[in-house]
């Protein structure tokens, strides 16, 4: 801020887990995604302050975009249609502002909590099986991130999804981040509103069968 630089936050991992005041954080732009909010994939969403997008031009030409062209000049057209050109993702638009609309009406204070509730008891059922390691703070988000010793993440990982256990293991797109602790992934088991202590129970029953078989 004090060199003038813009803020822009990446929200996509975000958005369904916690309420966010974009006022409140004084940034300048932030950004979601719609599949990581239960919309389709191939949606998304861009806040920006009026003044600064007022300031920029257009980054693609087309329908809509456009108030008034004559030989001497072209009028840009209001926000936000200045940088919506041509025809729109109507469907994803539609999908994504029902999500929305789910979300809120459960209440984004509701969910945090559930889901922090969730993610405990998956931690507490976890923290039994020798050798885990957990990654993150104690006060996670929509996540829990671990491994076994003398377990390859992606062979559990592998195992658990044959017992229908869905985790994703690998470096999350965030490769600095798995040299900073020595490793090469992680096994990452996801919670969301939807999960409930039966799947705690699955979970913990995949991880611990499918550590007995590669030790």
């Amino acid at each position: 801020k004090e060199v003038g630089a813009l803020v822009l936050v990446d929200a996509a991992q975000a958005t369904a887990h916690m309420r966010i005041d974009v006022q409140a954080l004084g940034i300048d732009f932030l950004a979601l995604s719609g599949h990581k909010v239960y919309a389709p994939t191939g949606i998304g969403a861009l806040w920006g302050r009026a003044d600064v997008l007022n300031s920029l031009p257009p980054w693609r030409g087309g329908g809509e975009m456009i108030k008034e062209v004559t030989f001497e000049k072209t009028t840009y057209n209001e926000l936000p249609f200045k940088f919506e050109a041509g025809t729109p993702n109507i469907e994803g638009a539609i999908s994504l502002a029902a999500a929305l609309d789910f979300l809120n009406g459960l209440g984004l204070n509701s969910v945090q909590q559930h889901e922090r509730e969730i993610i405990r008891s998956g931690a507490e059922a976890l923290s039994s099986i020798p050798g885990i390691r957990f990654f993150g703070p104690d006060d996670r988000a929509g996540a829990l991130s671990f491994n076994v010793e003398g377990v390859h993440p992606y062979d559990l990982g592998t195992l658990m999804d044959q017992m229908g256990v869905a985790v994703r293991t690998g470096h999350h797109c965030c490769q600095p981040l798995m040299a900073r602790f020595g490793i090469t992934g992680t096994v990452r088991a996801s919670f969301a509103v939807y999960n409930t202590e039966e799947d705690v129970a699955a979970l913990a029953e995949a991880v611990a069968k499918g550590v007995s078989m590669l030790r």
